[in-house]
């Protein structure tokens, strides 16, 4: 059963959580994915508004894009992880399992953007693991499609049937 709430609560709900929040853990997946010019622009000002709402945090970006895709977008540093991209390097990988360790007991706001089925055990899985373990996570999954939520975690998340590139353009910090 999934929990969808009214975008604009969900927008206020999350500004609030990601105040309080001593991590941030992002997944962004397919829907990411430029298919076009048109599709490009919005994806470069959906990650431009990202970077702007993790400023300041201690937050790790694991994808489903490749390395050259999320460079594209000035999304490459050391809080950046792209485990299907054949460039990745055992230390890369290392410091997100070492990061992500740290946020054990932790006030945890975990935002899975655009990942659908096609690899569910880089993101996906992943992060409903961590919000199961982690009684101080809480997860906003955002897919038009595959917006669902496990029954084991709903209580600490949230579904939004939504394109996530659009729902992040969109969000507006309070």
């Amino acid at each position: 059963m999934e929990n969808i709430m009214e975008i604009e609560k969900i927008y206020e709900e999350l500004n609030a959580k990601l105040a309080d929040a001593e991590r941030v853990l992002v997944g962004l997946g397919a829907e990411w994915k430029v298919r076009d010019e048109e599709r490009e622009a919005k994806v470069i000002e959906a990650m431009k508004k990202l970077k702007g709402l993790l400023g300041g945090k201690d937050y790790f970006v694991i994808s489903t894009l490749s390395r050259e895709e999320l460079d594209r977008f000035g999304l490459i540093d050391f809080k950046t992880v792209a485990p299907m991209d054949e460039a990745l390097t055992e230390e890369q990988w290392n410091g997100y399992m070492n990061w992500l360790s740290r946020t054990l007991n932790r006030k945890l706001v975990i935002l899975e953007l655009g990942e659908g089925f096609m690899q569910p055990t880089v993101i996906r899985w992943p992060f409903e693991k961590t919000v199961m373990i982690n009684q101080k996570a809480c997860i906003y999954r955002v897919h038009k499609t595959f917006y669902q939520i496990a029954d084991e975690i709903k209580e600490r998340a949230v579904a939004v049937k939504a394109d996530s590139v659009e729902f992040v353009s969109q969000w507006k910090e309070h």
